[in-house]
Formats: C-alpha cells, structure tokens, sequence
C-alpha cells in the first residue's frame, strides 16, 4: 500500500482510479493500481472528509453504518481493537 498526494500532474489519473474528483492536497491510499485501505480511511480529503475503499470498491455508507449502529465516533476511526476486529469480521471476510 502507498499513500499518494494528488497533486496537478496526477490528478486526472488519480481521480478516474478513484471515481470522484480529487482536490489537489488530497490523500490516496493505493494497492496493485486500485484504491484500497484495511486500516482506515482509503481517500482524505484536505476538509477532512473521508472515503473508505477497499479493493477499488467505496464503502463509506457501510463503513458509517457500522461505527453509528455501536455508538463509537468516526472521528476516531479503528483506534481500538475492538473496532479493528469488528471491522475485520465486517468486510474483510
């Protein structure tokens, strides 16, 4: 995994990659040429606001579902073990 920054030469590539517009400043996790991240969120925008992929497939509506059905914040993202094994058992199996 590589965490790319789009920026003015590659923001057209990545964009495509990613299926939305990035902004120039945003964050792009990517494995074997496809947009991809186990451990947090796949795309950081420079608001703050975030994408979660993986395997090239977007999964943030699944991703808010799961941290809102167990009350913990998106905030803080798979900070504990709990939310990272959840997680795992969620979508990585």
């Amino acid at each position: 995994m590589v965490m790319l920054q789009v920026d003015e030469r590659n923001q057209d590539d990545l964009s495509r990659l990613a299926g939305c517009y990035l902004y120039a400043g945003t964050q792009i996790s990517v494995e074997d040429g496809i947009v991809h991240r186990e451990d947090g969120p796949a795309v950081i925008f420079p608001d703050g606001v975030v994408r979660w992929y993986l395997r090239g497939k977007e999964v943030s509506r699944a991703v808010n579902s799961l941290f809102y059905d167990n009350k913990w914040p998106i905030a803080k993202g798979l900070d504990t073990e709990e939310k990272r094994t959840r997680f795992a058992e969620t979508f990585l199996t």
